[in-house]
């Protein structure tokens, strides 16, 4: 088992390293593996020829989604796929944002019908949850399927689902820390929905200019695609003491600042 593999990548505040999944050792494995269950499906199976050490490239819905189920299987959990708020939250660090585009582990479903109709209702009935706003689903498997698309979605034990207020039209978006996820804001990483509001639709990083989650097209991919990942997100009690311990100082630095103010405006009589 490979939970001990050290990802290559950008360290955010030392863990967790956000970096893309190579063909190395554990690249190798998550695409033979991946391969077993898709051969022969078009679109699905990978079979682009890589250099040890490149990146594994023409990343859409289905081969990322099953990538990381092996990626998880294989690391225990150490290496993930990234999440929509995790893309926004580390956008600084993701590198090479502006030369590639990345499928992140969260599709949008929205409230009326429209592009893959079908799996938007297998989705639906599958995480019991509609909504009159569009929502996130995060952390589906895939499965092959004796349909126009040779797959449909799993549930697993990381599958998440969240409504989405901001997918309701064009803007930006910021990572809170209070809600652990996504909240629509004036400044932040842009993301783009569709007009339509229908349909089920991928959620992906587009170049360095934001998210898109109106593409229909689950299948579609071309060289620049990434499978970006992140090391120690899940399981490291670790990171989670260190991100008490920023958010604990983040809150003593607002109230110096806060007493600062108070200070100044009493020194001038303002």
């Amino acid at each position: 088992m490979k939970k001990d593999y050290q990802l290559k990548g950008n360290p955010v505040v030392d863990v967790p390293v956000i970096g893309t999944l190579v063909y190395d050792d554990l690249g190798k494995e998550v695409v033979a593996k991946f391969n077993e269950r898709f051969k022969g499906v078009e679109g699905i199976e990978y079979t682009h020829k890589h250099k040890t050490g490149e990146p594994i490239s023409y990343s859409n819905v289905p081969r990322v989604l099953g990538m990381n189920q092996e990626q998880r299987e294989i690391t225990r959990g150490n290496i993930t796929l990234l999440t929509p708020a995790q893309v926004v939250r580390f956008w600084d660090v993701i590198s090479e944002r502006g030369p590639t585009y990345a499928d992140t582990d969260g599709i949008s479903l929205y409230p009326t019908e429209g592009p893959n109709e079908e799996l938007r209702q297998e989705v639906l009935k599958l995480t019991g949850k509609s909504s009159k706003h569009p929502l996130i689903i995060s952390g589906l498997g895939v499965e092959g399927a004796d349909n126009d698309l040779g797959f449909r979605f799993v549930g697993t034990d990381y599958m998440g689902v969240i409504e989405a207020p901001y997918l309701s039209k064009d803007g930006r978006v910021t990572y809170d820390p209070s809600q652990e996820g996504l909240v629509g804001s004036d400044e932040g990483v842009s993301i783009w929905t569709p007009d339509a509001q229908s349909g089920l639709r991928g959620l992906y990083r587009d170049g360095g200019d934001g998210l898109y989650a109106g593409n229909g097209s689950l299948l579609g991919s071309d060289s620049g695609g990434r499978v970006q990942v992140i090391s120690g997100s899940a399981t490291s009690p670790d990171l989670e003491t260190h991100l008490a311990q920023l958010k604990h100082e983040e809150t003593e630095a607002r109230a110096k600042v806060e007493r600062i103010k108070q200070a100044q405006a009493i020194l001038t009589g303002k």
